[in-house]
């Protein structure tokens, strides 16, 4: 099935990376490296402030940058599984969460990680936190798990059905979930028990952004759905792209969403009607993982990152470096 050996072909490229790390280790023990000296594919990231970002990837590799994504500093994880999604609902508390059930929490903006137990061994593809004590996992296997103390002890809440979860977004009331086949999952009740929204897309949807009540997802084929009513029904955008799309971010009526060959677009009307915005030739051939806009940030700035370390800023309409 295509939606599952999209990872699996990422997992793949992350387990032989490993044989090409010793030189690069010894370089990321010291302070701080320049955007063209991150090493390894980059899953996820996240804003902590208007400057300060933080990427996640294979291997435990975290980085921290307080300057926009222009130098970043090295930051130990104490793990060596593959980290899948990073959260932080506030400008101290942050989670991430990875392969084999990893749960990895920091209480200092980022700066110092320690691992929680998820209490299952499943992969964990997203995270999200609607604050410092409420919080909820997916991933593999149909797995769901929450929190309402600030992951000390989280509660296998799983599916019946087999069936991957990518990502969830947390909200007052309760939570969206979307995964494979173009499932989508909501919660009304903080997350105790989830019900099977209408299908909208066959697809595979690997990525969910909410600001404001509206709601995007997106994933293989370049599939694109929106929802203005905080997740209960929901509609297909138009899209410019047949590729698939790994992440997607939505500030007001401004978005950006990146995924395969280099596919980065935009949308200027809170995600009714997307544009592809060009791309540097040198890396149209390499996937984009992550993309995020700075919340604080007078105009729509933002940072996005995918394979072998690509990082690179983002300013309304085009890539600034």
């Amino acid at each position: 099935m295509e939606e599952r050996n999209i990872f699996a072909r990422i997992l793949l490229i992350s387990a032989i990376s490993l044989f090409f790390c010793s030189p690069l280790c010894a370089k990321e023990n010291g302070n701080l490296l320049s955007s063209k000296e991150i090493h390894g594919n980059i899953f996820s990231s996240t804003f902590i402030s208007e400057k300060e970002v933080i990427i996640v990837g294979e291997s435990g590799r975290i980085y921290l940058s307080a300057d926009g994504g222009k130098s970043w500093q090295y930051i130990k994880s104490g793990s060596s599984e593959q980290l899948f999604s990073v959260c932080f609902p506030d400008g101290k508390n942050g989670w991430i969460t990875g392969s084999s059930g990893t749960i990895l929490h920091s209480a200092d903006g980022g700066r110092t990680w320690i691992k929680q137990s998820s209490g299952i061994d499943k992969h964990l593809f997203g995270v999200h936190f609607y604050d410092s004590l409420r919080g909820c996992a997916v991933g593999d296997w149909g797995a769901i798990i929450i929190t309402t103390d600030g992951g000390k002890n989280w509660k296998d809440i799983h599916l019946s059905e087999d069936i991957v979860l990518y990502a969830v977004r947390m909200t007052k009331a309760g939570g969206t979930i979307v995964g494979e086949f173009g499932s989508i999952f909501i919660s009304n009740n903080q997350g105790q028990t989830w019900a099977k929204g209408p299908p909208v897309a066959e697809q595979s949807l690997f990525c969910l952004a909410e600001h404001g009540g509206r709601m995007i997802a997106a994933g293989l084929e370049g599939v694109i759905i929106q929802s203005w009513d905080g997740g209960r029904s929901w509609k297909r955008s138009d899209s410019p792209t047949k590729q698939a799309i790994y992440n997607v971010d939505l500030r007001g009526n401004s978005g950006y969403a990146v995924g395969d060959r280099g596919t980065l677009l935009r949308t200027a009307d809170g995600g009714k009607s997307w544009k592809s915005l060009e791309v540097p030739l040198g890396i149209q051939l390499f996937w984009f993982g992550t993309v995020k806009i700075s919340p604080q940030a007078a105009s729509t700035v933002g940072f996005g990152a995918g394979a072998n370390g690509l990082t690179f800023g983002l300013k309304d309409r085009e890539i600034t470096w």
